[in-house]
């Protein structure tokens, strides 16, 4: 009977399915931004400031979300439409899923609250399901796929 090597070892682990677990969301609200949060040497990434609608339909309130762009197809469409984005004439409008929601702290910069300390939603922006610049559907992904099991389910990414 043979003993497996280190080497051996490590090729095995990497052929295992890495297994994840995570929380999902999904939501509607306003992308009011897009930054680069790319570090020196690394592939590029972005983070997607959305104002999310929340509460009845005649009363809603907006919860900040700060979502850093997790899939190539939501960043593709944000940079496709940026110019918008960043237009003060403009409101683009995202049907959108995220992941890993998590409460994250920041201190405002500017404004009457300049110094204080605030509070946002961070996560992943994993899919944008629909995009609207000014009530005009801009984007729409209905992409699919049947899970192992047969039951239908949206596709990440």
């Amino acid at each position: 009977m043979s003993t497996a090597t280190n080497h051996q070892k490590t090729n095995s682990a990497n052929a295992e399915e890495v297994r994840y677990f995570n929380e999902y969301a999904n939501g509607i609200g306003y992308i009011n931004g897009v930054r680069d949060i790319s570090a020196e040497g690394k592939p590029p990434r972005y983070a997607a400031q959305v104002s999310v609608i929340q509460g009845p339909a005649d009363n809603v309130h907006y919860e900040y979300h700060d979502l850093i762009v997790g899939s190539e197809t939501a960043l593709g469409v944000i940079l496709e439409n940026r110019e918008a984005i960043e237009s003060d004439d403009s409101k683009v409008l995202i049907r959108f899923n995220m992941a890993n929601p998590r409460a994250k702290a920041f201190i405002y910069k500017q404004g009457e609250r300049a110094g204080e300390l605030g509070s946002a939603i961070g996560g992943f922006l994993t899919r944008i399901l629909t995009l609207k610049i000014n009530n005009e559907l801009a984007y729409e992904d209905n992409r699919e796929f049947d899970d192992q099991a047969g039951s239908r389910q949206v596709a990440n990414g």
